[in-house]
């Protein structure tokens, strides 16, 4: 790890001074050690792997996160489950991002990759620091360790192996477009060269971003078992906050592309998308907030991010200062009633929500050291700053694909919107009559809206295609969409996040929940199911000992079996751990989530829950990723794959 440290700052010193003093030699000698520091820190961590794989206890990385009975697979997962191992595995994913940076040809503005890369090696070098000096995977074991502590079981789970992973690769990808900004204000580019460099880069990012967000709330759904999966958790805000801004940004983005606009908004928002990444690695290692995510203090680590957070603000913000006028927008400005207008209104709502939930989050730590006593910021705030928030941004999804570019009037936009408000009014009134829930008829009426303006963009593009080309239906819409792929891609991403906020609303504000004690033999009622207790087994089906309730749920539908149950690990030291496994039937509308609580003789205690249209989240999410996907397929970086006005062509020097 040494050698990648003395590689990454050759490389910036190298670069630095190569580019200044006009020497390509040095410049190409950096690059090479960009491609060295990469290598390094591969080899360490293949290293590290090799070493969980293999038992070797004599690492404390490895006596403490696994064990010879632990399963192949959590072995290699064990990497990032220790506080050391995760901080090596941040610096892997910098390191293949480096690697990819570096060989990759660059298509716009080839002076920005060397500055570029050394900003990406000056974040790394922090990195390396903290695994050299300050908390090492490589420590070495006191004493002879004959047998591990064994992998937390709440880790020992499919999803917490990809999890993590996904989560770094779209934090560190976020690093990329912050380190092309920052190139450009530091060689004076007014261009959109580092824009239409990173966009790719970018939307991979927040691809790994939004599925790790995802698959965290679907393991919490299904492991923790208390029958939700976003309770606004420190660790769990700490990830969705570098979302939001990199979703404003990318929307930001099309406008600076389109009509050369918005240019200080998107340096800024990388900026702060990339010191919340900073910030959410403090949050998880620091160990000075309370959640079931959160690293132990115990290598004192938090007080070098702490410092890294403040160096990179201010010198981030020293430079955008400096830079001003770089920045300013030239184009003339268009009206609040124009597309442009809309995704300001659009970023407005967003970097509200993240400032929001950046307060939230943020406050008990304040109010502790400030004096106080620690504040604990529960849902009940979250969910009333974010729901207006949503349901703007949701109304805003169906109003901006009737609007064009520059201005327009709002009689026109209006009559536009004349059906799809028709429609939204229309389920509003439905669910206020079904449910008698306000909140959830206002949320349904605006994503009414927001669907019927969308399908009919979709059916507009289907249809003339069909007209022009005399196409068949299928084959109509696989060329219309793929026709302008990142268009329809975006449109797609926003029916994802549609039927993402239906699941979220309904299983939020119409779930039921009851705690029930039975004997087997008797039965309880939750909403349209029937739950059955018929018995509880003991068994030992991987060597702990695990106790089942054997529940039989039925509706209308028919009749399922469910087997919730708690698994008591054994620890090398203390009593065994308990930890509880949930058990669910999910459906297309609703999910029956069950819990073992507590048992005595035969007789089960048990909290039993209906969630409302819970699998849409997850259909919603996968909907997402198949629209970015698609939008990934057309992204060319320039004028191809998004077409400019003159005032955006004007930029590009």
């Amino acid at each position: 790890m040494r050698l990648a440290g003395i590689a990454a700052l050759y490389s910036v010193v190298a670069y630095a001074i190569g580019h200044m003093k006009r020497i390509p030699r040095l410049t190409e000698s950096a690059r090479g050690a960009a491609i060295g520091f990469s290598l390094s820190v591969i080899a360490a961590a293949t290293v590290l792997w090799r070493a969980l794989v293999t038992d070797q206890f004599s690492l404390l990385a490895v006596a403490q996160e696994t064990s010879r009975t632990l399963p192949l697979a959590y072995k290699i997962s064990a990497f990032w489950s220790g506080f050391s191992g995760s901080l090596l595995l941040w610096l892997l994913v910098l390191a293949l991002y480096i690697l990819y940076a570096t060989l990759r040809p660059p298509r716009h503005d080839p002076e920005l990759q060397g500055p570029a890369i050394a900003v990406m090696e000056l974040v790394a070098l922090f990195y390396i620091y903290v695994v050299n000096f300050v908390s090492s995977p490589f420590a070495q074991s006191t004493g002879q360790v004959y047998e591990g502590a064994g992998l937390n079981p709440l880790l020992q789970y499919p999803e917490m192996m990809i999890h993590p992973l996904l989560l770094y690769a779209g934090y560190v990808g976020l690093t990329v477009p912050f380190a092309y900004a920052m190139a450009a204000l530091l060689l004076g580019r007014r261009d959109l060269g580092w824009l239409l460099q990173t966009r790719r880069t970018t939307l991979v990012a927040w691809l790994f971003l939004s599925a790790g967000i995802t698959l965290g709330a679907h393991w919490s759904y299904r492991v923790l078992g208390w029958g939700g999966y976003w309770a606004w958790d420190p660790v769990e805000n700490a990830a969705f906050l570098p979302w939001v801004t990199a979703t404003a940004f990318l929307h930001s983005a099309n406008v600076q592309q389109r009509r050369g606009l918005m240019r200080a908004w998107n340096v800024i928002l990388v900026v702060a998308t990339f010191l919340l990444t900073i910030l959410g690695t403090f949050i998880t290692r620091s160990g000075i907030v309370n959640s079931v995510h959160t690293f132990s203090n115990e290598n004192g680590v938090w007080p070098y991010f702490l410092s890294y957070l403040a160096v990179a603000a201010v010198l981030s913000v020293i430079l955008i200062v400096y830079r001003r006028e770089l920045l300013r927008d030239t184009a003339q400005a268009a009206g609040v009633v124009s597309k442009e207008g809309s995704f300001l209104v659009n970023n407005v709502l967003l970097v509200g929500l993240a400032v929001a939930i950046l307060w939230g989050t943020l406050y008990p730590l304040i109010s502790q050291a400030t004096g106080g006593l620690p504040v604990t910021v529960g849902p009940p705030f979250y969910d009333a700053v974010s729901a207006p928030i949503a349901i703007g941004i949701i109304v805003l999804m169906g109003i901006c694909p009737l609007i064009p570019w520059r201005s327009t009037t709002l009689r026109r936009t209006l009559r536009g919107l004349a059906a799809p408000f028709v429609l939204g009014v229309l389920g509003l009134l439905a669910v206020l009559v079904l449910t008698g829930s306000a909140g959830l008829a206002v949320l349904v009426g605006g994503l009414w809206l927001a669907a019927a303006t969308l399908l009919r963009e979709f059916y507009l593009g289907w249809r003339a295609r069909r007209q022009g080309r005399k196409e068949g239906p299928l084959r109509a819409a696989l060329g219309f969409l793929g026709q302008n792929r990142r268009r329809y891609g975006g449109y797609i991403v926003h029916l994802g996040i549609l039927v993402l906020a239906a699941g979220i609303g309904f299983s939020t504000l119409q779930s039921v929940q009851k705690t029930v004690t039975l004997r087997p033999g008797q039965t309880a009622r939750i909403g349209a199911y029937t739950v059955r207790l018929t018995g509880l087994t003991t068994g030992y089906p991987r060597g702990e000992r695990t106790v089942a309730a054997e529940l039989t749920v039925s509706s209308f539908g028919g009749a399922v079996t469910l087997r919730p149950s708690q698994t008591f690990y054994p620890q090398v030291t203390g009593p065994a751990q308990a930890n509880g496994l949930p058990a669910l039937a999910s459906g297309p509308f609703a999910d029956v989530y069950t819990v073992l609580s507590g048992w005595q003789g035969q007789e089960a205690t048990l909290l039993l829950i209906v969630e409302p249209l819970v699998s849409w989240i997850w259909a919603g999410a996968l909907v997402v990723v198949l629209g970015i996907l698609l939008s990934l397929a057309d992204v060319r970086g320039g004028a191809k794959g998004h077409p400019v006005t003159k005032e955006a062509k004007a930029w590009i020097a």
